[in-house]
C-alpha cells in the first residue's frame, strides 16, 4: 500500500482499527499504519477518520515518553470528535489525558477526564476502545492505592481482550493483575498470571512484551527470596537497545537490587546509574522512585548510612506521584532503619509506625483483594458463559441481540455491586496487636466460611500448635525476649503460607492454622518443615541469645475429623494434648472417624 494510494473512508477506518490493535504488541506498526491513514485522510478531508489516526499516533508519543507532544496533540479532540458526534473517539481522546495527567501525578485532572471517558463510555458498546478506558482505570486506581477498583477494571479490559484484542491485550491485562497481586505482597498468586503471560509471548512470539513481563516476574521472585533465579530472569534484556525507556529503568532497577542482594556492589552500582538515567530521560516519575529507593539500598550495603538518607529521602519527596503500597512500605520501612543506625530513635520509631501503618492496611487489602478476586472471577465466568448462549441464539434471531445487552450491563451491576459489599466491609479489630496475625475471632469466622464453601468437596486442614516450654522463655530472658520469640514464630509461619491458608494467633503461645485443601498427611509433611526452621531460628535480645526451639501441633481434617468447626478446632486441641503427652517437639493427627 503506497503512500499516494487513494483510499476510501472504510479502508481508512480499517487502517485506524489495525494500528490501534498492534498498539500493545508493535508500536512501531502503529506508527506505520496510523501515518498512513492520517495521509489517506487528509486526502478526502475526512475528519474522523484524521482523528482517530491522531489518536494512534499521540498514543506512540505518549508510550515513548514525549508527554507534552501527545498531550498538545490531544487537547483538541475531545472538541473535535463532540462536534463529529463520534462519543467513542471522544471516550478515547479522555482517555489520554487522563493518562498524561497521571504520569505528571495531576490525579485530579486525571480524575475528571477519566469520568469524562466513563459517560461517554456508556453511550457505545463495547469494543477495543473501551479496553484502553478499563486499562487506564486499573492503572489510575492503583496509582491513587485504590486496590479494589484495580482489579476490577482489569478483570473488565480482559473480557474485552477476549472477544475484540489480540494475544498481545491478553497478556498486558495478565500482567497488570499480577502487579496489583505483587503490590499487595500475594506474589504466590501473581506468579502464575505472569508465567502464563510469558507462555503467551513465546507461543505468539510477543517478544516486545517480554522484558515488562520478565521484569514484573522478577519483582515477585525477588519479594519470595529467590533472588538468583530473579536476576537469571531480566539478565537477557540488559543492553537491548529495541526496547521502551520506561521498560528499561524498571529492569535495570531490579537487577541492582537483586545484585545487593547477593553482594555484588559494583554491578548493582553500574545498572543503577543506567536505570536513574533512563527514568529521567522517559520522565518516569514512579521509576525514578524507585532507582532513588534502591540506590538507598547500595548506600546502606556499602555503609554509607548518610548518604542513604539521602536516597531515601528522594524517594520519599517522590512518593506524592503513586501511592503504590509496595513502595509506600518499602520506603517507611528503609527510613526507620537508617534512623535507627543513626541513633535517632524518635525518627525511626514514628517512620517504624507509619511502615507498620502502610503493611496492617496491605496485609488487609491482600486479603480483600483475594477474596474480592473470587467473586468477580467467580460473576464473570457465570455471566460470560450465559452471554455466550444468547451470542449463539443472535445468529439465528436478530432479536437475541437486547438479551446480549442486558447480560453485558448484568456483568457491568454485578462487578459493581461486589465491589460494593467489599467497600462496605467495616473496620475491626481483627488482628493480633503483637504479631499483627489474625485473632482467633476472624480465623473462626473464617474458618466457617471455607468449611460451608467446601461442603466435603474438598479437604481443609486445620492445625493447633503450641510452642514449647514457652514459659520457661518468658521466666529465664523475660517478657520483651518471649514477644521477639513469637513474633519471629509468626513471620516464620506467614513465609511458608500459601495464598489459600489462613494463620492466626490462638492465645498466648498458641497459633491456628488453616489449610485449604490439604488432608492431614500433607499437613503433617508442612508442619514437620517448618518445625526444622523453627529448630534453626536464632533469636537475639539484648546480648542474650536462643535457638533450637520447638513445638507441639495437633492436627484435625475435614470432613474425616469432625463436620463443624467446634468439632475440628476441638479435635486438633486434642491431638495438640496427645503430642505434649508424648513428649512434644511433634506433630499428631486426631484419632478415630
Amino acid at each position: 500500500m503506497g503512500d499516494n494510494e487513494q483510499l476510501d473512508i472504510a479502508e481508512i477506518d480499517r487502517l485506524n482499527r489495525k494500528a490501534l490493535s498492534c498498539l500493545a504488541s508493535n508500536r512501531a506498526e502503529t506508527n506505520r499504519l496510523a501515518t498512513l491513514s492520517m495521509n489517506a485522510a487528509s486526502r478526502i478531508s475526512y475528519q474522523r477518520g484524521i482523528a482517530h489516526a491522531q489518536l494512534n499516533l499521540l498514543s506512540v508519543l505518549f508510550h515513548s515518553g514525549e508527554y507534552d507532544k501527545s498531550e498538545a496533540m490531544c487537547t483538541p479532540l475531545p472538541a473535535m470528535f463532540k462536534s463529529l458526534n463520534d462519543p467513542e473517539g471522544g471516550m478515547t481522546a479522555a482517555v489520554c489525558l487522563g493518562a498524561i495527567a497521571t504520569r505528571r501525578g495531576d490525579f485530579a485532572s486525571s480524575a475528571s477526564h477519566l469520568e469524562s471517558a466513563r459517560q461517554l463510555a456508556s453511550q457505545i458498546p463495547d469494543s477495543l476502545n473501551k479496553f484502553s478506558l478499563y486499562n487506564r482505570l486499573g492503572i489510575d486506581a492503583l496509582s491513587r492505592g485504590d486496590i479494589s477498583a484495580g482489579p476490577r477494571n482489569f478483570l473488565l479490559a480482559l473480557d474485552i481482550a477476549e472477544r475484540f484484542g489480540t494475544a498481545s491485550h491478553r497478556v498486558n491485562m495478565l500482567s497488570n493483575l499480577a502487579s496489583c497481586q505483587h503490590d499487595l505482597s500475594n506474589d504466590e498468586d501473581a506468579i502464575p498470571l505472569l508465567v502464563e503471560a510469558l507462555e503467551i509471548i513465546h507461543n505468539e512470539h510477543l517478544f516486545a512484551q517480554q522484558p515488562l513481563v520478565s521484569g514484573n516476574l522478577a519483582m515477585c521472585l525477588l519479594a519470595t527470596g529467590k533472588v538468583a533465579e530473579a536476576l537469571q530472569v531480566i539478565t537477557p534484556f540488559f543492553n537491548v537497545a529495541d526496547m521502551d525507556i520506561d521498560d528499561k529503568a524498571f529492569i535495570y532497577s531490579i537487577g541492582a537490587h537483586a545484585s545487593i542482594l547477593l553482594k555484588n556492589l559494583d554491578r548493582a552500582k553500574s545498572l543503577l546509574d543506567q536505570a536513574h538515567e533512563f527514568a529521567l530521560i522517559g520522565d518516569n516519575y514512579e521509576e525514578q522512585m524507585h532507582a532513588w529507593l534502591v540506590r538507598g539500598m547500595l548506600d546502606m550495603a556499602a555503609g554509607r548510612v548518610r548518604v542513604a538518607l539521602v536516597s531515601l529521602n528522594h524517594a520519599r519527596a517522590l512518593l506524592s506521584y503513586t501511592r503504590n503500597p509496595f513502595y509506600q512500605q518499602q520506603i517507611f520501612k528503609g527510613l526507620a532503619t537508617i534512623h535507627a543506625r543513626l541513633g535517632k530513635w524518635k525518627n525511626a520509631y514514628t517512620y517504624l509506625e507509619q511502615y507498620q501503618g502502610h503493611v496492617e492496611v496491605s496485609n488487609k487489602s491482600a486479603h480483600d483483594s483475594r477474596l474480592l478476586m473470587r467473586h468477580l472471577e467467580s460473576e464473570m465466568k457465570t455471566l460470560k458463559e450465559e452471554r455466550d448462549i444468547a451470542l449463539e441464539k443472535h445468529a439465528a434471531r436478530e432479536a437475541e441481540n437486547q438479551k446480549l445487552e442486558v447480560l453485558n450491563k448484568e456483568l457491568t451491576h454485578q462487578i459493581d455491586h461486589v465491589n460494593a459489599l467489599q467497600s462496605s466491609l467495616q473496620e475491626q479489630a481483627i488482628r493480633d496487636h503483637l504479631t499483627g496475625l489474625y485473632n482467633r475471632r476472624h480465623f473462626e469466622t473464617c474458618l466457617n466460611a471455607v468449611l460451608e464453601e467446601s461442603g466435603g468437596k474438598f479437604p481443609v486442614a486445620v492445625v493447633i500448635l503450641d510452642l514449647d516450654f514457652f514459659k520457661r522463655v518468658n521466666d529465664t530472658y523475660g517478657h520483651p525476649f518471649g514477644d521477639d520469640v513469637l513474633i519471629r514464630f509468626a513471620r516464620l509461619m506467614e513465609s511458608n503460607l500459601r495464598g489459600s491458608d489462613m494463620l492466626c494467633r490462638y492465645g498466648g503461645e498458641e497459633f491456628c492454622m488453616l489449610l485449604r485443601d490439604m488432608n492431614s498427611d500433607m499437613a503433617t509433611n508442612k508442619m514437620t518443615a517448618i518445625a526444622e526452621s523453627y529448630r534453626e531460628l536464632v533469636v537475639e535480645r539484648g546480648g542474650q541469645t536462643l535457638t533450637g526451639f520447638t513445638f507441639s501441633a495437633g492436627i484435625a481434617e475435614y470432613p474425616q475429623h469432625g463436620l463443624t468447626r467446634n468439632e475440628l478446632l476441638m479435635r486438633a486441641d486434642t491431638a495438640l494434648y496427645c503430642a505434649k503427652l508424648a513428649g512434644r517437639n511433634r506433630s499428631m493427627v486426631a484419632t478415630g472417624d
